[in-house]
């Protein structure tokens, strides 16, 4: 049987198809479709040509939610809220970007739903769960009203304090459903059932705003796969880094976020696990953006709220760090003469200059192959061929324009991108209290390979991994992923106060809920494995720490437990803890059924490099043209070894070994690079 992963990228559509009995793998990339990405998903299944018989199971990442609230794309959506809170979602916070903290002429990005799709109805709750005005399903009746006459094709309902008592949103949203069928509705106690009503009315809008079009999408996908003969199941990869069923992800498709750079991470902490690496900086490089994310102690490191532009996900996802710095970002000067490189990019319509397809402006791939980085006629296992004539006009009218030769700006445009990934690294590594000696960065992406190495020795660290198929890493990544669903539930107190028999009730109403959409996906539920943690925080702070609890019992010593966890997670991420209360605000739940880990094929023992020399190219590297020589990656074995400066090529991937470097293959395949100069 056959399993197959896909990643829908903003230039390529990876996929990845393994043998489960053999481990013969194979990889194709096509062409990603913007005007119908399940066009792309097909022709890359096409190229596999495999049986669709074999196929045990599908796997699918994309980014069709992400870029439906980049590009303002989703439903017209509107906001049913309590009376007094319509504008919670205009006012939002007062966080800034990291990358906009000092640029004076910032703004938000518009709300989602325009202040005029947004409604009052008149009900409340207590912070305590206690009614103290009930549901008037006339008043609710004359906002239907107003929705029908307004075209809403969703509508997103978050009334005050329903995380802790729902009972008002559960009638509201029947009285939609027997309204408004055709309508998509998302209520915030099964999207998001937590505390803080910007973050709560966010999620929920955003899981509005894309609720049917992604519906749409997966339905077309599905029928599409049964066309070709795909008769497996098909999930679909969460931003949790794991797989869903396409009901669950139809049930809160706010958790397909940030699907694609969240198997870079799973596949990570896997291969780690083999090689014995516990620590790795996962560095993804696209054509669109760079995505970097944490694996902790051989766990992906998670976060509980995600950005996506300006607005606020509150949901259990893989920590990525995003920046529109990837092969396709446009690089241009500004009205000061300045060098800037993305956010920008060109994308898979029309692509760099070096495609031919009427690109106009010169883009980081464009610099990669005047510096002679890429071979023009091996780019994606030579089904294209690069156009350098295009990619030198390009660059060289670039360089007009800052007075440089063209291999200085080809040099300049490639660093601009670099230090922006380099701060994006540093970013999530140092700015969180990580040392980057004690980890090692896996490369991915097409483009990871051009830049790792000097990433590397930019922000400190030692080890570089460059895994198999490093070109197609996050959809590899995808096929050890596990079935898993997520929950919380907000429980304000002081630990010393915390009842652990109302906790035990908490965590097994969250048991119920998932164990119910993990059935979706098919196989029993007995074999579910669930993993329980809790937001804590001193009490006064305003933001929490997550803390894992383990199978520690919900007994009398769960104080002791949650404190003294808590207590050190605080040092190592802010350096310090304190004689305070501890407070407990929202315990979470993972629901895991595991999936069968397809097992790594080795590779032949080398024979020496030597036997792997392509030849030598002239390549500008460090301020110097170096006649630098070129390895074929397929013709590599185990324990082969390169000093740097070296290019190794392989048919969609590019990794280059500065001089300094030294690089070894271990016994699965990987580049091991050893960077020189960091103590």
């Amino acid at each position: 049987m056959i399993r197959i992963a896909t990643d829908v990228g903003g230039t390529f559509t990876d996929i990845v198809a393994v043998d489960e009995e053999s481990l013969q793998v194979t990889v194709a990339k096509a062409d990603t479709t913007p005007r119908d990405v399940v066009t792309g998903v097909l022709a890359a299944v096409n190229k596999l040509n495999v049986d669709p018989g074999e196929i045990s199971i599908f796997i699918h990442g994309s980014t069709v939610a992400t870029n439906l609230v980049v590009q303002e794309k989703g439903s017209r959506t509107a906001l049913i809220t309590t009376r007094g809170f319509r504008d919670v979602l205009e006012i939002r916070r007062i966080n800034r970007p990291d990358e906009r903290i000092y640029d004076l002429f910032w703004k938000k990005p518009l709300p989602l739903v325009p202040r005029y799709l947004r409604f009052e109805i008149s009900e409340r709750t207590r912070f305590d769960g206690q009614v103290l005005t009930a549901v008037d399903e006339a008043d609710v009746l004359g906002v239907v009203d107003a929705i029908r006459r307004e075209g809403v094709q969703a509508v997103a309902l978050c009334l005050l304090h329903s995380y802790v008592n729902p009972s008002n949103e559960v009638r509201v949203a029947a009285i939609l459903a027997r309204e408004l069928p055709g309508v998509a509705v998302s209520a915030s106690h099964e999207v998001a059932r937590e505390i803080r009503e910007y973050e709560r009315t966010s999620t929920t809008v955003i899981d509005a705003y894309v609720k049917r079009q992604v519906v749409d999408y997966l339905a077309r996908l599905g029928t599409g796969l049964a066309a070709t003969g795909v008769r497996a199941p098909l999930m679909i990869a969460n931003s949790s880094g794991g797989v869903s069923s396409v009901q669950m992800v139809g049930h809160a498709p706010v958790n397909m976020l940030s699907s694609g750079p969240a198997g870079a991470a799973v596949g990570a902490a896997y291969l780690g696990s083999l090689l014995g690496l516990d620590n790795l900086v996962v560095a993804d490089v696209g054509g669109t953006s760079f995505d970097v994310s944490l694996v902790i102690g051989g766990e992906p490191r998670l976060a509980t709220e995600t950005d996506i532009l300006g607005y606020v996900a509150r949901l259990r996802t893989i920590d990525v760090r995003s920046v529109g710095a990837g092969g396709g970002s446009i690089a241009r000067v500004d009205a000061a003469g300045m060098l800037h490189v993305g956010p920008e990019s060109a994308g898979a319509e029309p692509g760099p200059m070096c495609f031919g397809r009427g690109g106009a402006e010169p883009t980081v791939t464009d610099a990669a192959l005047v510096s002679g980085l890429l071979d023009p006629d091996r780019f994606a296992g030579g089904e294209r061929r690069l156009n350098f004539d295009l990619a030198h006009r390009g660059i060289q009218e670039l360089a007009q324009r800052l007075c440089l030769d063209v291999q200085a700006c080809a040099e300049g445009v490639l660093t601009v991108a670099q230090n922006r990934m380099a701060q994006t690294v540093r970013q999530i590594l140092t700015g969180q209290g990580y040392d980057p000696r004690d980890f090692t960065l896996v490369t991915a992406g097409g483009g990871g390979g051009l830049f790792c190495a000097e990433l590397a020795r930019a922000v400190g660290v030692r080890h570089l991994l460059v895994p198999a198929y490093p070109s197609v890493f996050s959809a590899w990544g995808m096929l050890g992923a596990d079935i898993v669903g997520n929950a919380a539930h907000t429980l304000v107190s002081t630990t010393d106060r915390l009842d652990p028999q109302e906790v035990e009730r908490v965590y097994r109403g969250m048991e119920t809920s998932l164990a119910a959409l993990v059935a979706t996906a098919g196989g029993p539920n007995d074999d579910l494995l669930y993993r329980r943690s809790v937001d804590t925080r001193y009490k006064g702070q305003g933001r929490e720490v997550e803390v894992p609890l383990g199978a520690s019992p919900l007994d009398g010593n769960l104080q002791t437990v949650i404190d003294e966890r808590f207590d050190e997670l605080h040092r190592v991420r802010y350096g310090h803890r304190m004689d305070l209360l501890r407070e407990t605000v929202t315990f979470r739940l993972q629901a895991i059924r595991s999936l069968k880990r397809l097992r790594l094929s080795t590779v032949e023992p080398g024979r020496g490099a030597a036997g792997a020399l392509l030849g030598r190219r002239p390549v500008h590297l460090g301020g110097a043209i170096v006649a630098c020589p070129v390895y074929d990656r397929e013709q590599l074995g185990a324990g082969d070894r390169i000093e740097g400066p070296a290019i190794v090529q392989e048919p969609t991937h590019t990794a280059v070994c500065a001089a300094g470097d030294g690089l070894e293959v271990d016994a699965f395949g990987n580049l091991r690079i050893t960077i020189g100069g960091i103590e």
